[in-house]
């Protein structure tokens, strides 16, 4: 399901070459634009001014700024690992394709649960010192 999202999004997406190092969005930002991940590979972090939460790190086939295209706001920071290709689609044209189409609503959904069991997993393996701090930056 998510693979057939992942095509669509690809279709429309506009190729956005990103240097390794280079940030693609940043946690508190308004969101623009939901990304596929062509070629390469995409850090997903959180940070905050005492620490900095490796959350995932994505390749190839993956979507990333989807949530933060539904709520308006970048919960996490995105920061490319290598030289990478990205689809850039502005997060209106996301938000209308998703109006339009339930089967890429309930991708959308899957994506979003998925997402949070990795969070839950997250904060629940955490060493005691820092799960106050990720549970903290889950609820931000």
């Amino acid at each position: 399901m998510s693979t057939n999202l992942f095509r669509e999004l690809d279709a429309i997406a506009i190729a956005t070459p990103v240097r390794g190092g280079s940030f693609v969005f940043s946690s508190g930002d308004p969101a623009s634009a939901v990304f596929v991940v062509r070629t390469g590979k995409v850090a997903l972090i959180w940070a905050d001014s005492n620490d900095v939460y490796p959350f995932d790190a994505v390749g190839p086939g993956a979507i990333i700024g989807l949530p933060a295209a539904l709520n308006g706001e970048n919960s996490a920071t995105a920061r490319a690992v290598e030289d990478s290709e990205l689809g850039f689609i502005p997060a209106d044209r996301v938000l209308e394709m998703l109006e339009r189409d339930p089967t890429h609503m309930h991708a959308t959904l899957k994506l979003l649960a998925l997402e949070v069991a990795r969070m839950r997993d997250m904060i629940a393996n955490a060493p005691d010192d820092n799960r106050l701090h990720l549970v903290e930056k889950s609820r931000a």
